[in-house]
């Protein structure tokens, strides 16, 4: 017992504490995206998906942006449209490069070797949004149908409380700092 009650101290008080102010941002960012961007704006990304995918990468690289953030950000572009490839290249190149680790990797190493470690996440990021486009495609999902079904699945009233509890624990936690 003693080790679950640290370990549900440390989620529900450090781990939360760590991660709210990127998770704010990131929800509302979010939340401005399904907002303000029109439902098809994106129709573009999915005739080519290519370049809907480079667009991301650049977005992306620069972007100091870490996975708590970038993940509501991900989730309501591909409910306007995104292409699921293009949202994940943007998942695993925007946390794994950022203005500050590319600094930090020049300054430590050179120059050479961070071209190598972008051309390498840029190649791999793009080689991971191929695939899951290809399993999408493969599978005939459609992926805003999926990204929309966890809200029907759980009840209007237990997804208010979970908010709401959410809220009460940020705010606890943003009083403590």
């Amino acid at each position: 017992m003693p080790r679950l009650k640290k370990g549900l101290t440390y989620a529900f008080g450090e781990l939360l504490s760590d991660i709210a102010k990127p998770f704010i941002i990131g929800i509302l960012i979010a939340g401005a995206i399904t907002f303000f961007f029109p439902d098809d704006l994106t129709a573009l990304a999915n005739e080519h998906t290519f370049l809907s995918m480079l667009v991301m990468l650049a977005a992306g690289i620069p972007m100091y942006v870490c996975a708590t953030s970038s993940t509501p950000i991900a989730a309501a572009l591909i409910l306007k449209g995104l292409n699921p490839g293009a949202a994940l290249v943007f998942l695993l190149a925007g946390p794994a490069t950022n203005a500050a680790t590319i600094n930090i990797v020049k300054n430590i190493f050179n120059t050479r070797a961070l071209v190598i470690y972008l051309s390498m996440i840029a190649v791999c990021s793009l080689a991971m949004g191929f695939f899951v486009d290809w399993i999408y495609t493969f599978m005939h999902l459609s992926p805003t149908a999926l990204v929309g079904q966890a809200s029907e699945i759980i009840p209007r009233s237990l997804q208010l409380a979970g908010a709401m509890v959410l809220t009460i624990l940020l705010m606890i936690n943003g009083i403590k700092r």
